[in-house]
């Protein structure tokens, strides 16, 4: 089972009976937000009970969908998962499930990449999706596959693209991952996956 699958499972149970599972999230691109400095793609936000939430990608949907559209769905490619992805932390949010749903803002940046950086200090790291920032300030420290790898570290994308959800699933009992941003903290809180977003709100 995939590990979308699991955190939309997770979600459905705790939804049960409450209506919210009948809700509609408005899905939206926000141009102008700010972003985690790691993946690569634009905000994908969405909205509901007056919450939001982000997920980074570079195949935004703009919609209007229950939240019931996601349970039991295959989620076969990268728009879906992406949309699930903004869906799970726009009810995240309202539910209060996972902290850190929105970015934190540029003069954080610095900070944050520092203590990454000493975070995965002599290991080998392995880039689940384009995380331009990462390829530039690790680059003494990437490996080409994830067998190579001591650490993986997973964004937007990379949570989406069958390359990366295929990635995920096959080391991740294996293998310590740390997934990125804001786009990955409703996933993570549902099934507890490591987190990182030191400076996020």
């Amino acid at each position: 089972m995939s590990f979308w699958n699991s955190a939309i499972e997770r979600l459905e149970t705790i939804l049960a009976d409450s209506g919210c599972e009948d809700g509609i999230v408005t899905l939206s691109v926000n141009h102008d937000a700010d972003v985690c400095q790691y993946p690569k793609g634009v905000a994908m936000e969405g909205h509901f009970g007056g919450r939001s939430g982000q997920f980074i990608t570079s195949e935004p949907v703009r919609a209007n969908t229950r939240i019931s559209f996601m349970f039991g769905a295959p989620l076969k490619n990268q728009k879906q998962r992406g949309a699930a992805g903004a869906i799970v932390n726009t009810v995240s949010a309202f539910l209060c499930l996972a902290r850190r749903l929105q970015p934190c803002t540029p003069d954080c940046y610095a900070p944050c990449l520092a203590e990454l950086s000493r975070e995965v200090a002599g290991k080998r790291v392995y880039l689940v999706g384009p995380m331009p920032v990462l390829e530039r300030a690790l680059a003494s420290q990437i490996v080409d596959t994830p067998e190579a790898a001591d650490i993986l570290l997973v964004g937007g994308d990379g949570m989406t693209s069958d390359a990366g959800v295929a990635c995920i699933d096959e080391y991740r009992e294996k293998k310590r991952m740390i997934f990125l941003g804001p786009s990955a903290a409703g996933v993570s809180g549902l099934i507890n996956l490591e987190h990182w977003c030191p400076y996020g709100r």
